[in-house]
Protein backbone atom coordinates (compact mmCIF):
# COMPACT_ATOMS: atom_id res chain seq x y z
CA UNK A 1 0.00 0.00 0.00
CA UNK A 2 1.22 3.50 -0.57
CA UNK A 3 2.20 6.01 1.33
CA UNK A 4 -0.58 8.18 0.50
CA UNK A 5 -3.21 5.62 0.94
CA UNK A 6 -2.10 5.23 4.22
CA UNK A 7 -2.12 8.82 5.49
CA UNK A 8 -6.02 8.65 3.99
CA UNK A 9 -6.48 5.64 5.87
CA UNK A 10 -5.05 7.20 8.82
CA UNK A 11 -6.95 10.12 8.33
CA UNK A 12 -10.35 8.27 8.55
CA UNK A 13 -9.30 6.84 11.25
CA UNK A 14 -8.79 9.64 13.36
CA UNK A 15 -11.97 10.97 11.85
CA UNK A 16 -13.78 8.40 12.79
CA UNK A 17 -12.36 8.65 16.65
CA UNK A 18 -13.27 12.28 16.41
CA UNK A 19 -16.75 11.51 15.22
CA UNK A 20 -17.38 8.97 18.37
CA UNK A 21 -16.22 12.12 20.19
CA UNK A 22 -18.81 14.64 18.92
CA UNK A 23 -21.65 11.70 18.43
CA UNK A 24 -21.17 11.07 22.49
CA UNK A 25 -20.98 14.69 23.58
CA UNK A 26 -23.86 14.99 21.23
CA UNK A 27 -25.91 12.33 23.34
CA UNK A 28 -25.10 14.24 26.60
CA UNK A 29 -26.07 17.34 25.20
CA UNK A 30 -29.65 15.75 23.88
CA UNK A 31 -29.77 13.94 27.25
CA UNK A 32 -30.09 17.05 29.08
CA UNK A 33 -26.04 16.45 30.65
CA UNK A 34 -23.34 18.85 30.76
CA UNK A 35 -21.85 18.67 27.64
CA UNK A 36 -18.52 20.89 26.23
CA UNK A 37 -19.35 23.12 23.51
CA UNK A 38 -15.85 24.28 23.15
CA UNK A 39 -14.38 21.28 22.23
CA UNK A 40 -17.31 20.10 20.00
CA UNK A 41 -16.44 23.53 18.29
CA UNK A 42 -12.44 22.70 18.39
CA UNK A 43 -13.74 19.46 16.93
CA UNK A 44 -15.61 21.08 14.18
CA UNK A 45 -13.03 23.82 13.57
CA UNK A 46 -9.87 20.63 13.30
CA UNK A 47 -12.18 18.39 11.22
CA UNK A 48 -12.71 21.90 8.84
CA UNK A 49 -9.43 22.88 8.97
CA UNK A 50 -8.24 19.59 8.16
CA UNK A 51 -10.41 18.35 5.68
CA UNK A 52 -10.44 21.93 3.69
CA UNK A 53 -6.39 22.79 3.89
CA UNK A 54 -4.97 18.87 3.29
CA UNK A 55 -7.34 15.69 3.09
CA UNK A 56 -9.48 16.32 0.41
CA UNK A 57 -7.37 18.34 -2.09
CA UNK A 58 -5.28 15.18 -1.67
CA UNK A 59 -7.95 12.83 -2.30
CA UNK A 60 -9.02 15.09 -4.98
CA UNK A 61 -5.40 14.82 -6.72
CA UNK A 62 -5.74 11.36 -6.63
CA UNK A 63 -8.89 11.29 -8.02
CA UNK A 64 -8.07 13.27 -10.52
CA UNK A 65 -5.45 10.95 -11.76
CA UNK A 66 -7.02 8.04 -11.12
CA UNK A 67 -10.01 9.23 -13.03
CA UNK A 68 -7.66 9.60 -16.40
CA UNK A 69 -5.96 5.68 -15.96
CA UNK A 70 -9.55 3.86 -15.17
CA UNK A 71 -12.13 6.24 -17.17
CA UNK A 72 -14.43 3.43 -16.88
CA UNK A 73 -14.91 4.59 -12.91
CA UNK A 74 -14.19 8.42 -13.60
CA UNK A 75 -17.99 9.15 -12.55
CA UNK A 76 -17.67 7.33 -9.43
CA UNK A 77 -14.30 9.37 -8.43
CA UNK A 78 -15.96 12.49 -9.92
CA UNK A 79 -19.21 11.55 -7.91
CA UNK A 80 -17.20 11.37 -4.53
CA UNK A 81 -14.89 14.28 -5.18
CA UNK A 82 -17.92 16.35 -5.58
CA UNK A 83 -18.86 15.53 -2.07
CA UNK A 84 -16.06 17.18 -0.44
CA UNK A 85 -17.22 21.20 -0.79
CA UNK A 86 -20.55 19.74 0.26
CA UNK A 87 -19.08 18.36 3.90
CA UNK A 88 -16.68 21.12 4.06
CA UNK A 89 -20.01 23.42 3.97
CA UNK A 90 -21.65 21.04 6.28
CA UNK A 91 -18.77 20.74 8.81
CA UNK A 92 -18.86 24.92 8.51
CA UNK A 93 -22.70 25.26 8.96
CA UNK A 94 -22.70 23.03 12.19
CA UNK A 95 -20.03 24.51 13.79
CA UNK A 96 -21.43 28.07 13.05
CA UNK A 97 -24.51 26.31 14.66
CA UNK A 98 -22.94 25.20 18.03
CA UNK A 99 -21.04 29.23 18.31
CA UNK A 100 -24.51 30.56 18.15
CA UNK A 101 -25.36 28.41 21.09
CA UNK A 102 -22.68 29.70 22.61
CA UNK A 103 -23.60 32.98 21.79
CA UNK A 104 -27.04 32.94 23.30
CA UNK A 105 -29.02 31.83 20.06
CA UNK A 106 -32.05 30.68 20.65
CA UNK A 107 -32.69 27.54 18.88
CA UNK A 108 -34.78 24.35 19.83
CA UNK A 109 -32.41 21.39 21.27
CA UNK A 110 -34.33 19.33 18.62
CA UNK A 111 -32.86 21.48 15.82
CA UNK A 112 -29.17 21.64 16.83
CA UNK A 113 -29.83 17.57 17.54
CA UNK A 114 -30.75 17.58 13.83
CA UNK A 115 -27.87 19.10 12.23
CA UNK A 116 -25.38 17.03 14.36
CA UNK A 117 -26.84 13.99 13.34
CA UNK A 118 -27.07 14.95 10.09
CA UNK A 119 -23.15 16.14 10.38
CA UNK A 120 -21.99 12.31 12.02
CA UNK A 121 -24.06 10.84 9.78
CA UNK A 122 -22.78 12.09 5.97
CA UNK A 123 -19.04 12.15 7.32
CA UNK A 124 -19.36 8.58 8.38
CA UNK A 125 -21.02 7.77 4.92
CA UNK A 126 -18.59 9.31 2.93
CA UNK A 127 -16.19 8.03 5.03
CA UNK A 128 -17.21 4.45 4.35
CA UNK A 129 -17.73 4.99 0.85
CA UNK A 130 -13.95 6.10 0.31
CA UNK A 131 -12.61 3.30 2.24
CA UNK A 132 -14.79 0.38 0.41
CA UNK A 133 -14.71 1.57 -3.01
CA UNK A 134 -12.76 4.57 -3.48
CA UNK A 135 -9.61 3.13 -2.07
CA UNK A 136 -9.37 0.09 -3.55
CA UNK A 137 -9.80 1.62 -7.57
CA UNK A 138 -6.80 3.64 -6.22
CA UNK A 139 -5.07 0.86 -5.47
CA UNK A 140 -6.30 -0.97 -8.92
CA UNK A 141 -5.61 2.01 -11.27
CA UNK A 142 -2.87 4.21 -10.06
CA UNK A 143 0.97 2.45 -10.56
CA UNK A 144 4.16 2.63 -8.47
CA UNK A 145 5.29 5.80 -10.11
CA UNK A 146 1.88 7.21 -9.88
CA UNK A 147 2.04 7.35 -6.09
CA UNK A 148 5.14 8.73 -6.27
CA UNK A 149 4.68 11.16 -8.18
CA UNK A 150 1.88 12.84 -6.83
CA UNK A 151 3.26 12.18 -3.15
CA UNK A 152 5.46 15.25 -4.27
CA UNK A 153 2.59 17.35 -4.99
CA UNK A 154 -0.26 16.67 -2.27
CA UNK A 155 -0.21 19.31 0.45
CA UNK A 156 1.81 17.69 3.27
CA UNK A 157 0.18 17.61 6.92
CA UNK A 158 0.97 16.41 10.15
CA UNK A 159 2.12 12.67 9.59
CA UNK A 160 0.47 11.53 12.56
CA UNK A 161 -2.06 14.33 13.38
CA UNK A 162 -2.12 15.75 16.81
CA UNK A 163 1.47 15.43 17.15
CA UNK A 164 2.62 18.88 17.54
CA UNK A 165 1.70 19.33 21.18
CA UNK A 166 2.35 23.66 20.19
CA UNK A 167 -0.48 23.72 18.20
CA UNK A 168 -2.15 25.97 20.27
CA UNK A 169 -4.95 26.38 17.84
CA UNK A 170 -6.72 23.05 18.87
CA UNK A 171 -5.42 22.52 22.35
CA UNK A 172 -8.09 21.81 23.87
CA UNK A 173 -8.82 19.25 21.64
CA UNK A 174 -5.36 17.51 22.11
CA UNK A 175 -5.39 17.52 25.55
CA UNK A 176 -9.33 16.09 25.62
CA UNK A 177 -7.96 13.11 23.69
CA UNK A 178 -4.63 12.98 25.22
CA UNK A 179 -6.41 11.93 28.42
CA UNK A 180 -8.68 9.63 27.42
CA UNK A 181 -6.42 7.21 25.41
CA UNK A 182 -5.23 6.51 21.85
CA UNK A 183 -7.09 4.04 20.42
Amino acid sequence: MSTLLERLHRDHAILRRLLDLLSSQLDDFFAGRESNFDLKIELLDFIEHYAEQIHHPTEDLLFQVAKNRCSEDGELFERIGDQHPNLEALTHRFRETLEGVIQGEVMPREEVEVRGREFVALQRQHIDQEEQEIFPLLEKCLAAEDWETLLTEVPLGEDVLFSREDFARFRGLIEFLSGHGNE
